[in-house]
């Protein structure tokens, strides 16, 4: 009897060794980190704040993040090609520019983005760069210009957002990359 408790005993720690764990998260002065399993700490994204602004995101269009064009109303000329690319498959292609001017948006007040930028306005254009990437669901798209920013809403908001999102089973595709010079 005693051995086959023994032997009992050494399967259940076997398999308490073996079961896989959920990645749990840890904080430290506003960064997030995940504990993986074998103790590692890896970087999470950014929590963004939800839904606080209200931000529509229509499921059915092409979701086009971008950065770097580094040429007057970089806007404009991003909402100029997600149209055009979009079109040419036959869908809808947005920005988070372009979602502003919607009915469903109107009653988000965007400020001026100017040279230099004050910290107010680009709070504002983080926080809504941050819920564009949590609350984006369907077909995801990024354009690249040469001059993108480590600072950019890109690099240091959106992208790890919509990884972070996708690698935890959210409604998330595409993420084809164009690169600016091959599509304007």
């Amino acid at each position: 009897m005693s051995k086959s408790f023994v032997l009992f005993y050494i399967v259940i720690v076997i398999l308490v060794e073996k079961t896989v764990s959920f990645p749990r998260e840890i904080y430290f002065e506003g960064e997030s980190y995940r504990v993986e399993g074998d103790n590692r700490l890896l970087r999470v994204a950014k929590k963004c704040t939800g839904n606080r602004l209200g931000l529509y995101v229509p499921y059915n269009a092409v979701k086009f993040f971008w950065s770097g064009f580094g040429v007057a109303d970089s806007d404009k000329v991003a909402a100029e090609i997600a149209q055009h690319v979009a079109e040419k498959e036959g869908k809808k292609g947005v920005t988070l520019e372009t979602l502003l001017e919607l009915e469903e948006n109107r009653h988000i007040k965007p400020c001026k983005w100017t040279v230099p930028v004050t910290p107010e306005c680009r709070q504002f254009w983080q926080d809504l760069s941050c819920e564009y990437a949590s609350t984006a669901r369907g077909e995801v798209r990024v354009i690249l210009g040469p001059r993108v920013s480590p600072t950019s809403a890109w690099l240091t908001t959106e992208k790890d957002q919509l990884e972070y999102l996708r690698s935890n089973g959210q409604d998330l595709w595409g993420f084809k990359q164009y690169e600016l010079e091959s599509v304007y």
